[in-house]
Parts: C-alpha cells; sequence; structure tokens
C-alpha cells in the first residue's frame, strides 16, 4: 500500500539488567499508541540467522540478538518500516513512523543487501531478476502489469517504440493513462504525454511502488489506469558504496556506482549507470548514461530541506520489423529533472511543499525535433484531526509543453502548453478496531478542458486476526495531450478527458508467518476514450471509444524453510475492447533458494495470446519464460553472480515484427564497503 502517512514509530529499549544478547522494541504509530501484532525482525548485519517476534497487547517484543543489525517492522495499516540500527549504548532510541493508505499496491524492492530469504515480504526485488530497467522489473513481479519490448535492450520512442506500460489492460498507445513518478513528481514528455521507459534504469532507484487501479485524487490526470512511483536510493546509517558491473550476450552491459553517507542531521547520495548493447539484430544498439543526487538536511526538529535532481541520455536505433528493415534509423534523446522539498512533521500533522521542474530534446531520423518541459508546485498535509480520523488535503500546479517541427518535411507545430491547477482532499477514519474507512476527492481546473472531477471511497474490514477484506471505488482521468490537440495524425484541439470508474474487491490472509495469499476481484468502466476514426488521409480523433474490463488477480508467497522461498501470482483480464499486445493471461513465478555459499533465484512468466493490431485481425502467440541467477558471496564486500535470460531458449514476440532474443547470458560482480 502507498504511504499517507510517514513512517511508524518504534522505541527500542534495552531493559534494565537483562543480558546484552536480549533486545526488547516497543512499536507504535505517529500518535505514540502503541501497535499490537505487528511483525518485527532483526538481520545481524555481519551474517547469522534473523530472529522475529510479534508485539504484544503493550506493543513490545523482545529478540535475542545484539550488535549490529538491520530492523523491519510490518503491521497491517502500516508502511513498512526498515532501518539499520547499532546496540543502542544509552536506551531508549527513538525511531519514527506511521500508517498507510488504504488501497490495491504493490511494492518492489529495487536491491536489498540483506541475505535473500530474510522475510518473505521481500521477497519481490528487481535486482534477483533479469531485469535491465525498473519497468522490465515491474513486468517480471506484477501479473497485472504488461511492458512491451522488442530486443535485448532500448524500448525506443516514436511509431516502433516499446516500453508501453498497462496495468489490468490500461494504458493506451503511446503509454498516456499510467503515469510513472520519479523522485515525487509527475514524469512524462511534455508534448506527447508519454513517460520515457528508457529514462528509468536501476542506477538510483531504491524502491517501487505500483498502484493498480485508479490514483487521480492523488496524483490528477495520466494516473487514470495506475501509477509506477519510483524512489531514489537513500542512505539509512553511515557511508556506503556499491559498485556493480556486468558484461554478456550482444555486448551487453551494465554499470552502476552508489555511493551515500546519512549523517545526525542529513544525508546525500550521488549515482551513476551505463548501459549499452550491440543489439541482437543489426541496426539494435542502445547506449545510455544516467547520474543523479540527493541530498537532504534537518533544519529544525519539525522542517526537513531535501534537493532530488537527475539527468540521463540515450541513444536507441530501431531495426524496423523483419518484414520491412530500417537503416541508419535511431532516436536521441536528453532529458532531466529535479524537486525541491521542504517536509515538516509534528505529532499531529505531516507534510511537505515540492517545487518540481522536467525537461527534454528529442532528435529522431524520421526529421522530428522538439524540446519540452513540465513545472509544478505541490502541497500535501496530514492532519490527525483525532485519535481516530486523519485528514489529507492539498493542491497542486502544473504547467507543460513544448515545440516541435519536422526539419525534412519543413512542417512548425508551433509552441503549445497548458495550465492546470488542483485541490485534493482525504479522510481517513478508523471507526472500529477492525474497521478502517476512507473517503476523497479531486477537483482540476484546465486552461482548455475546463473543470474535471475525481472522487473515490473504501473500506477495510479485519474480520479475524490475519485476514483483511477490502473494498473500493474511484474515478480516474486523462487529460487529451498536446499532440492529440495540436500535432498529430489529426489533431482536435476540442478533445475532452477520457474517463474510467473503477470497483474491487480483495481478500488477504495470512494463516502462518511464513505464507501470504491475496485475491483481488475489479470491475472498470472507461468512457469518453480518444480513437482514431477515418481512413488515411482522413482521420480524425474524436472522444468515442468505451471498454468494459473485468478480471481477477491472485498472489502468493510464501517461505517454506530457511533455504527456499517462493512466490507467485496470476492475473486474468476480460475486456470488450482489449488493447492489442495487452494478454488476457499472465502468470509470475520465482523461487529463491540459498543453497550452501550460493543464492539461486529462479523465475519467469507466461503470457498468454494477444491482439496483434487494434483492428483484432491477427493474434501474437503466447509464450513461456525462465530465467536464473546465480550470486555468490565472496567475503564481506563482493559478490560474483551470473544469470540465463529466455533460459529454454523460446521463440516469441512482444509486438509484430520484432522476434526476442534467444537464450542469452551475463556475468557480473558487485562490491559493497
Amino acid at each position: 500500500m502507498r504511504a499517507l502517512f510517514s513512517v511508524v514509530l518504534a522505541a527500542i529499549s534495552v531493559a534494565w539488567g537483562q543480558a546484552a544478547s536480549t533486545l526488547r522494541l516497543t512499536v507504535v504509530d505517529i500518535h505514540e499508541f502503541v501497535v499490537p501484532g505487528a511483525r518485527v525482525e532483526a538481520r545481524p548485519l555481519g551474517g547469522g540467522t534473523p530472529t522475529s517476534g510479534l508485539t504484544g497487547p503493550d506493543g513490545t517484543v523482545e529478540l535475542a540478538l545484539d550488535g549490529s543489525m538491520e530492523v523491519f517492522v510490518r503491521a497491517d495499516g502500516f508502511e513498512p518500516l526498515s532501518r539499520r540500527l547499532e546496540t543502542p549504548e544509552s536506551p531508549p532510541l527513538i525511531l519514527r513512523l506511521q500508517p498507510a493508505v488504504l488501497r490495491t499496491t504493490v511494492n518492489v524492492t529495487v536491491r536489498d543487501d540483506a541475505a535473500p530469504l530474510a522475510t518473505v515480504e521481500s521477497a519481490l526485488e528487481i535486482d534477483r531478476t533479469a531485469a535491465r530497467t525498473v519497468l522490465d522489473g515491474v513486468d517480471r513481479v506484477v501479473p497485472g502489469a504488461f511492458v512491451t519490448r522488442r530486443g535485448a535492450m532500448g524500448y525506443g520512442i516514436a511509431t516502433n517504440g516499446t516500453g508501453g506500460l498497462s496495468i489490468r489492460g490500461v494504458g493506451g498507445s503511446p503509454n498516456t493513462g499510467i503515469l510513472v513518478v520519479v523522485d515525487g513528481r509527475p514524469d512524462f514528455q511534455g508534448l506527447m504525454g508519454h513517460p520515457l521507459p528508457d529514462f528509468y534504469s536501476l542506477s538510483d532507484a531504491g524502491t517501487v511502488t505500483i498502484i493498480e487501479g485508479p490514483a487521480s485524487v492523488l496524483y490528477g490526470s495520466n494516473a487514470m489506469g495506475g501509477v509506477v512511483e519510483i524512489k531514489p536510493w537513500v542512505p539509512a546509517e553511515g557511508m556506503s558504496t556499491r559498485l556493480t558491473t556486468s558484461l554478456g550476450s550482444f555486448y551487453t552491459g551494465q554499470h552502476r556506482l552508489s555511493h551515500g553517507a546519512a549523517f545526525r542531521r542529513g544525508y546525500y547520495s550521488l549515482n551513476a549507470g551505463v548501459s549499452h548493447t550491440s543489439g541482437d539484430r543489426p541496426g539494435s544498439a542502445f547506449r545510455d548514461q544516467d547520474g543523479t543526487v540527493t541530498a537532504g538536511y534537518d533544519l529544525s526538529r519539525v522542517w526537513r530541506g531535501s534537493l532530488e535532481g537527475r539527468y540521463g541520455h540515450f541513444h536507441v536505433e530501431d531495426p524496423g520489423p523483419i518484414s520491412a528493415p530500417l537503416s541508419s534509423s535511431y532516436a536521441d534523446v536528453g532529458r532531466g529533472g529535479f524537486s525541491v522539498n521542504l517536509n515538516n512533521t509534528t505529532a499531529r500533522a505531516w507534510g511537505y511543499i515540492r517545487a518540481y521542474s522536467s525537461y527534454g530534446r528529442h532528435f529522431i531520423t524520421d526529421g522530428f525535433r522538439s524540446t519540452d518541459r513540465t513545472t509544478g508546485l505541490r502541497v500535501d498535509e496530514s492532519i490527525a484531526l483525532a485519535r481516530t480520523l486523519t485528514l489529507e488535503a492539498g493542491s497542486d500546479i502544473v504547467d507543460y509543453g513544448g515545440a516541435a517541427r519536422n526539419v525534412k518535411t519543413r512542417l512548425d507545430y508551433g509552441f503549445h502548453e497548458l495550465t492546470s491547477a488542483a485541490g485534493f482532499a482525504r479522510l481517513q477514519w478508523s471507526a472500529a478496531s477492525r474497521l478502517r474507512l476512507f473517503a476523497g476527492g479531486r477537483y482540476e481546473s484546465n486552461s482548455l478542458f475546463g473543470g474535471t472531477g475525481a472522487p473515490e471511497a473504501g473500506a477495510v474490514w479485519t474480520p479475524r486476526e490475519r485476514v483483511t477484506l477490502s473494498v473500493e471505488a474511484g474515478k480516474g482521468y486523462r487529460n487529451p495531450t498536446i499532440r492529440e490537440l495540436y500535432l498529430f495524425p489529426a489533431p482536435n484541439p476540442s478533445l475532452k478527458p477520457e474517463h474510467m470508474w473503477n470497483y474491487q474487491a480483495s481478500v488477504r490472509v495470512r494463516p502462518a508467518d511464513s505464507f501470504t495469499a491475496t485475491v483481488t476481484g475489479f470491475y472498470a468502466e472507461l468512457s469518453n476514450l480518444i480513437v482514431t476514426t477515418g481512413r488515411y488521409p482522413s482521420l480524425t480523433l474524436l472522444n468515442t471509444g468505451a471498454a468494459l474490463n473485468r478480471g481477477i488477480e491472485i498472489a502468493g508467497r510464501w517461505r517454506a524453510s530457511r533455504h527456499v522461498a517462493l512466490q507467485s501470482g496470476y492475473a486474468y483480464l476480460r475486456s470488450t475492447n482489449l488493447a492489442p499486445y495487452v494478454p488476457s493471461n499472465k502468470l509470475t513465478y520465482g523461487a529463491d533458494i540459498h543453497a550452501g555459499r550460493v543464492f539461486v533465484y529462479f523465475g519467469g512468466m507466461v503470457v498468454g495470446e494477444r491482439w496483434a493490431d487494434p483492428q483484432h485481425s491477427g493474434k501474437l502467440a503466447g509464450y513461456f519464460l525462465g530465467e536464473l541467477k546465480l550470486t555468490v558471496p565472496v567475503g564481506e564486500r563482493w559478490r560474483v553472480f551470473a544469470l540465463v535470460d529466455n533460459l529454454f531458449d523460446r521463440k516469441y514476440s512482444v509486438v509484430p515484427g520484432y522476434p526476442m532474443p534467444g537464450i542469452n547470458a551475463t556475468g557480473g560482480l558487485s562490491l559493497s564497503f
């Protein structure tokens, strides 16, 4: 679940007279009330067996452990806490944390330096898979999400670009129905309205949160079908550096360097990455360089200031479909962005003020040239009105646009920009000890479309320990992009926003500490969809499209033993107007095995048939993929790894005309200090 509040509060103290190996922890919420039934796990940093336990009625738990450790706290209704600690010399040591938003989400860790089998929850980790980008990792671990690809590396843009992300069948082409949030700011090409998938490398990513279903109340336009939020890596304590390098088939390599430090009142991190491939087909090379910087400082006990910025440049070649190959077709893209944040935290209120901006330059060999930018200001504040009632309210202003032209056809599209301003609010009420309710809404005024509203409401009920039921209904929307309004293929300035109503119910059970399962059913009505009508050259964009999406998602995670952890998920989608390339069936699976000094990951996915075109005149065959990764620690600082992708050497295509590479391998090492 996505957090509304900052993190949980844990008071950690060593009871008087106890042995040094007994650690006493007390878990409390933002209002200093104890949290019973929270699962607390401690992992020794120097190696050894993790210990865990549940907090009692007084919110405390005792663990037989001492020395440096990584402490994890998880409780239903609260955001997970992960914190590195040294055994306190003068107890108690105070750490602050808080409750989570009621929403269907998937939380994914990008990298975890601890033992892979430490917890069931940590099983979803991108670095354990063969993923090369954030979206590639989302595709491999989230059954309800699907990402199009066309080769070994490099999604590309323009006509044959891939990297289209859909969640429960919603996404669009280009991908404007799912919002990507980077470092707290909405990230999209200001003219086209879609994210840039090659920009989301793994160099600086710390965690990724996927919201399934509309999230327009908090995020506005483009969050109609869901959100992928990429949060940067922030060092926990002390100074740390990590270098990872790999090289494999098709001269495919990734090299990442992360360095950061956390002090008593501040932190900083520096990250850089280089990715490259010669490609599995002639003319499919890819190169990418990116760098990020983050820094934060506690201005007082209430206020913290922080800065996050990044820049990346990629060159991607397009070999064209095998039936009509292209020569010397490529795109050069440079993009950057930054955000300046002022956060506040008190006992009864917490939130932030964020100013941000992003910009880009696109150069494509078909003659298209563009520059774009997005600038915004967001205020978000949560207030505990009472012990059981919390209000979140805020507003944001976004101005976006740019200029484009085609130097070959001498067509100048001119400069265009749009501005929107919105206010939003959400109430969360703990109506009873086992029942929580929420309701919220957003109203946005756009300089062209006028006003748009989006409400939502839901409830979470815990009828018994380890069983949670939830229901929710909400509306999402997507504003027409500047491309659809003024550029091509058939601009129409009279277009109106698309809408989606989503209804869903979930059941989550945890019959044992080692096993968690979730079943979710959803029903979504999409209306006012923008579609291209007519035949070339007489094309027109109109709000005449509609679809009805229904489906079910099942996910399970099981730590079978201290040395084996398993996870799997299945998504079924039925639609009256299923988009091209989107599967109606998808299964993901994975297994982590600790075999002596070797950590083994075996996983993959099974993808069903998909429509090959918007007219539904042909189909793409389904496929079954497997991957294998071996990681061997060499001392305390070094790790050597090898992975094999498309382990069963399947022949398949994600999009027509672009066969995916067969079995391929990569080897590498990582150094942490």
